[in-house]
């Protein structure tokens, strides 16, 4: 079995996720795409919408999709939670043949940060989503995955623009949005 991990905020879901998503799916060998929304970001003090509330969205929005499943495994630890925690949670309950890691290319600048990244990179495939012309060096050992995405939660967080949320939610977000005085 080959799969690949999709880790993140999700602070909320939009349409870049589901593309990358979607792309990842299309490009990459695998059988399942797990989507693991984090508790909260080792690198945040806190996040938007709380963990259940974008667990519940991501849930929603992936539903229709066998090959895909979220994952709670991080939001249920109830603390920030590293990539190597989750990567070796998924090789003990799968026991895959193939592992990806699908990470951004703004998170790979900054990857020989990350707790225990060298051990990462001997367990999986780091899969880097090219978005908004973010440079990045390729030592070679990693998968291209070209995603054209123009926007990002952060900025979804600043500009409440509701067109960048994927349909099939975009009700529940508004909802959250409105409750939160935000729109």
């Amino acid at each position: 079995m080959h799969i690949a991990i999709f880790g993140g905020s999700f602070d909320p879901p939009h349409i870049g996720h589901q593309t990358i998503v979607k792309k990842a799916l299309k490009k990459l060998d695998i059988d399942l795409l797990l989507i693991v929304p984090a508790y909260l970001n080792p690198l945040k003090v806190k996040s938007f919408l709380d963990a259940q509330t974008r667990f519940k969205l991501l849930k929603k929005l992936f539903s229709k999709k066998e090959s895909v499943k979220v994952s709670s495994f991080e939001i249920d630890m109830k603390r920030p939670v590293y990539s190597i925690e989750t990567i070796k949670f998924v090789l003990k309950k799968y026991k895959p043949e193939k592992l990806y890691l699908i990470i951004g290319a703004d998170n790979y600048k900054s990857f020989h940060l990350w707790d225990s990244f060298e051990e990462i990179e001997k367990l999986v495939t780091l899969v880097v989503v090219t978005r908004d012309g973010i440079k990045y060096n390729n030592n070679g050992n990693v998968k291209k995955l070209k995603v054209d995405i123009k926007i990002s939660s952060t900025e979804l967080r600043n500009t409440f623009r509701l067109n960048y949320i994927p349909k099939k939610i975009r009700k529940d977000v508004k909802n959250i949005w409105k409750e939160k005085g935000k729109i």
